[in-house]
């Protein structure tokens, strides 16, 4: 057995902004440079890509700047701020997670104890 949790980001309203799936979504953005290359390694539809980075940019204004084109033209360029956002969102990760593998580790000496 183990501790599980999930991390997002959301509005003062309760509306989810970011989780897990943008963030591998806007990192996958960031290393290619493109809304379409990315939801196709991510395994998602364009559409839904779209679709979440119109979200996302309502909550963060200019997160994703989108240049239209075609075949060798356009590209997403991903802003500053919500590059800060993804690193805030990887430490916050990272340290949730040394927590949680603390109480792991006294969860499983509970679970392994003689009785």
């Amino acid at each position: 057995m183990k501790f599980k949790f999930k991390i997002w980001i959301e509005k003062d309203d309760g509306e989810p902004v970011l989780g897990k799936g943008g963030y591998r979504l806007i990192k996958s953005i960031i290393e290619l440079g493109s809304i379409s290359q990315s939801s196709k390694k991510l395994g998602l539809s364009y559409k839904f890509a779209w679709s979440y980075i119109k979200r996302l940019n309502n909550a963060i204004p200019s997160g994703i700047i989108m240049r239209k084109g075609g075949k060798n033209a356009g590209g997403s360029i991903v802003s500053d701020k919500l590059k800060k956002i993804i690193e805030l969102y990887d430490e916050a990760e990272k340290e949730i997670n040394e927590v949680i593998e603390k109480y792991n580790k006294k969860l499983n000496e509970i679970l392994n104890e003689e009785q």
